[in-house]
């Protein structure tokens, strides 16, 4: 007996750089290509407590969704996804900071699904983005590093990737293999992702 595979979601994530401010673009996926618009979010630059709010649009007009770190500047602290017409929590986002210091590692907890550990692709990446940056002036330079990140039960097969797309501007597709993942929580990994694994 066959089993028929679960529909891939997929997702398209753009980021931009200003002065004061990162804005995030989410799109849903139109036969491999940015679709509609689902999700808009601004991140202030250095914010002393990371807090987004995600929109319907670009106006600003209906939240969609909240992320909030329950710690101050603290790569052990967890994400808070959450509704914002209920206040509820849809899950957490916690960033492992002894294993990331190696090979950038996020655990994804939503209520009555397994803990999917989120990892990093390729270590001689991680490592060699790890050894640039160390170097004076080298680790300044802008270099558009293509690494990936797949989202995986213990043992088993991904349920989620992160696929950064070559370029000098932010380009991610974020693809979910199990339709029990919350998209939202799924979304609001993708941003942090971008906003706060600097390493």
């Amino acid at each position: 007996m066959t089993t028929t595979p679960a529909p891939i979601a997929r997702f398209h994530i753009r980021q931009k750089i200003t002065p004061f401010q990162n804005t995030y673009r989410v799109f849903g996926d139109a036969s491999g290509e940015p679709g509609p618009l689902v999700a808009f979010a601004k991140q202030k630059r250095m914010a002393f407590k990371e807090s987004f709010t995600l929109f319907s649009d670009e106006q600003a007009s209906r939240p969609v969704l909240t992320i909030k770190a329950d710690r101050r500047i603290d790569v052990r602290s967890a994400m808070t996804v959450a509704d914002p017409a209920t206040g509820q929590a849809i899950g957490q986002l916690r960033k492992k900071g002894a294993v990331s210091l190696l090979r950038s590692t996020w655990e994804l907890e939503q209520p009555g699904m397994p803990v999917v550990v989120v990892q990093e692709r390729s270590m001689p990446i991680a490592l060699l983005r790890r050894f640039i940056g160390a170097v004076p002036y080298l680790g300044d330079l802008p270099i558009p590093w293509v690494f990936h990140f797949d989202g995986a039960v213990t043992g088993g097969e991904p349920v989620l990737t992160h696929t950064r797309l070559w370029g000098f501007r932010d380009r991610y597709v974020l693809e979910m293999r199990d339709p029990g993942i919350d998209a939202r929580l799924a979304i609001a990994l993708a941003i942090c992702l971008d906003a706060m694994q600097k390493r």
